[in-house]
């Protein structure tokens, strides 16, 4: 039985490593696609497939639709975004307007390589109810991240122990996604090094007692 129960899980693990490559794969093929300003929903299965490398039957066999796929997309992409806040919320002390800057030029440099991903994700949000309810559930996930941090840092007194720290990592999360989802789409790559300065500096401002 032990063996079994081995074979099963392995067989288990090697599905989601092959899910999760596929995943990747379809992710890189949407931005690819997508970057000469193609619609996702103009974006056909047999399309994304081929670009992916993976044969149609296999989309299938991993999503239902493109809708599970975009879903799917935005759990890939937004961990991405949470990986590269995490450079400046794992630092001891958090305070370092460095570190805070080194997060915030990789965020919007991951924004700028997703960003039609991001697009589809959030035009598709306003009618699909579904779509909507994920893209909510992930910034909600990375608020309460966030206001972990917040708290943390309040209760070593680097962060102003004033602020109610739900509200505002909910405030600072939606700041940078907004601004990103509304200005990098108009704006040269030029522009963000300036974003990544001035959301640096809105940041240590509202947090630290030192900013």
């Amino acid at each position: 039985m032990a063996s079994v129960t081995r074979v099963t899980r392995k067989s288990q693990a090697n599905r989601q490593q092959r899910r999760e490559q596929i995943e990747r794969q379809l992710l890189d093929a949407t931005d690819r696609l997508m970057s000469d300003g193609t619609s996702f929903t103009e974006l056909s299965v047999d399309r994304l497939a081929t670009e992916a490398g993976i044969s149609r039957a296999s989309f299938y066999i991993y999503f239902e639709d493109k809708g599970d796929l975009l879903r799917r997309l935005a759990r890939q992409v937004f961990g991405d975004l949470t990986e590269d806040a995490a450079e400046w919320w794992a630092v001891a002390g958090r305070r370092d307007p460095a570190d805070i800057r080194s997060s915030m030029a990789r965020l919007i440099a991951s924004y700028r390589r997703h960003q039609p991903v991001l697009i589809a994700l959030n035009e598709m949000a306003g009618y699909d109810a579904t779509v909507g309810a994920t893209y909510r559930e992930l910034l909600t996930g990375i608020c309460e991240q966030f206001a972990g941090v917040i708290t943390a840092g309040q209760a070593d007194g680097s962060i102003r122990s004033t602020l109610p720290a739900a509200t505002t990592a909910s405030s600072l999360v939606w700041m940078v996604e907004r601004v990103c989802q509304q200005n990098l789409p108009l704006q040269p790559p030029s522009y963000d090094a300036e974003l990544a300065d001035t959301l640096t500096e809105i940041i240590r401002g509202a947090l630290y007692l030192d900013g």
